[in-house]
């Protein structure tokens, strides 16, 4: 059973589209479990904005489909956030 309804659009992927983006998803999944030290990945607060921009990033969206998936305000929101850390 799935909480989640099929996402339109999807079926427009080949498998190996589709398996390059299970697997950098995965991919992410590892990292923010290695960040919480095999803690509960339910029970971590993080800015929203901010995993959209590492789920942009790890499916290697082209600049557009970057900007359709964040929009411009957050673009630049993370883009002055990552400039900013030391």
């Amino acid at each position: 059973m799935t909480l989640q309804p099929a996402l339109e659009g999807l079926g427009d992927y080949t498998i190996r589209e589709r398996t390059r983006m299970v697997l950098a998803l995965a991919s992410l999944r590892e990292e923010w479990q290695e960040n919480v030290g095999g803690g509960s990945l339910l029970k971590v607060e993080t800015p929203v904005g901010l995993l959209l921009a590492d789920i942009v990033e790890k499916l290697e969206l082209t600049a557009q489909e970057r900007h359709v998936v964040l929009g411009g305000r957050l673009i630049n929101e993370v883009n002055a956030f990552v400039e900013s850390r030391p």
